[in-house]
């Protein structure tokens, strides 16, 4: 349901790197998006058939996803696909009614039981009809993509950590879950080690600006942060439900000058953000992988992220980058403190980022193993 070759981020970045990536392994793959009125097309060797079912706007409410079952059935046949493979939540309507002789895969991107645990703690500041409303929601998905769950013949996980969520709440046999984690494009994310070393003292932290992202805690760091380094600022890139709570906690705060929000931008700028970054810092209280942290490692950069979910999947302590507690923000301001000061452990952490991204990452590597559980889960047909 997502149009990998218009949205830059999330599970559509997810979708265009895989997808492109089978292609090239000789792959003949075939996306279905709703809610466009776009003319189908082949990008990169990768055939987009594009769907807008009675004008309506489908892809921002999964409730409508099950149109898509008779669209995907009548795809199967007209191009004889072998394996029909789904983003969760996008394809609960299509476990429904699915046809039984080809075999169903299911990519999980998080699970909506750990996003609900996050909001146990937000403080009564925080808390408006929206986040109420979302809450609620991913309660309501929960209910929905355990269709797609139980009725996928595999399930893929993007990190173990979400592949043990899965198999917890959802009761799934251990068997039939896997994990294969998300991969970035390096040609896109170049390194950023050429160049003449920022001396600034700048703090970059890229998503969505909701609870479970844990920026309150960051923004509570601040002030320790700036005791030390005065000229430090923070900023934050994205929108979202808490982007009104977060400024009035920088102005509570006094560190209006201090603590920049910025609205997406373009992936060019991106690039130049993470460039001109001395530390990426991601305070997450729930986070199922972490692709900007792939981002971040892959631009040479030290990370600060917490502990939690799939993070330490990507990061060792002390290797890649530096690991604290969630809720926590004198951990976070110390390891900022700690990157600050220290040349020789930024380049240390930023190179081992880099090469560990090189060597287990890329969409390659991540598209070969997708490939090979195709392969495995055909011959077992």
């Amino acid at each position: 349901m997502y149009d990998p070759f218009v949205s830059p981020t999330g599970p559509a970045a997810h979708l265009r790197g895989l997808s492109q990536s089978l292609s090239k392994l000789g792959c003949d793959v075939h996306i279905l998006v709703l809610d466009s009125r776009d003319k189908n097309r082949d990008v990169n060797g990768v055939h987009v058939h594009y769907h807008n079912p009675f004008g309506m706007s489908v892809a921002k409410d999964y409730i409508f996803s099950q149109i898509s079952i008779g669209i995907i059935n009548r795809l199967c046949r007209e191009c004889e696909i072998d394996i029909v493979h789904g983003q969760s939540p996008s394809s609960y309507g299509y476990a429904l009614l699915r046809r039984s002789n080809i075999p169903f895969v299911v990519t999980l991107h998080g699970t909506s039981f750990g996003e609900f645990a996050s909001y146990f703690d937000v403080p009564h500041s925080f808390i408006n009809p929206t986040l109420v409303l979302s809450a609620m929601s991913e309660m309501l998905f929960a209910l929905l993509t355990c269709i797609e769950y139980r009725r996928a013949d595999k399930v893929i996980a993007v990190s173990k950590a979400t592949a043990e969520e899965t198999v917890r709440f959802y009761r799934l046999p251990r068997e039939r879950v896997t994990t294969i984690h998300n991969g970035i494009d390096l040609q896109s994310f170049t390194d950023s080690q050429v160049g003449a070393e920022n001396e600034e003292h700048t703090i970059l932290s890229v998503g969505r600006l909701s609870w479970r992202k844990g920026y309150k805690y960051l923004i509570d760091a601040m002030p320790i942060v700036l005791l030390e380094y005065p000229d430090a600022r923070l900023l934050l890139v994205g929108n979202g439900i808490q982007r009104a709570s977060l400024a009035q906690q920088v102005r509570k705060l006094g560190v209006e000058d201090s603590v920049l929000f910025s609205d997406k931008v373009s992936t060019e700028k991106l690039f130049s953000l993470y460039h001109e970054a001395e530390v990426y810092v991601q305070p997450s209280l729930y986070e199922p992988f972490g692709i900007t942290i792939l981002e971040a490692m892959s631009m040479r950069k030290p990370v600060v992220a917490t502990r939690t979910g799939g993070i330490p999947e990507l990061i060792k302590n002390g290797a890649e980058g530096l690991l604290v507690e969630p809720r926590n923000s004198l951990q976070l301001a110390s390891a900022i403190a700690d990157v600050f000061s220290d040349a020789s452990l930024r380049r240390r952490l930023g190179s081992n980022s880099r090469k560990r991204v090189e060597r287990e990452f890329t969409w390659e590597a991540i598209a070969t193993k997708t490939l090979k559980l195709y392969t495995n889960l055909l011959s077992n047909w």
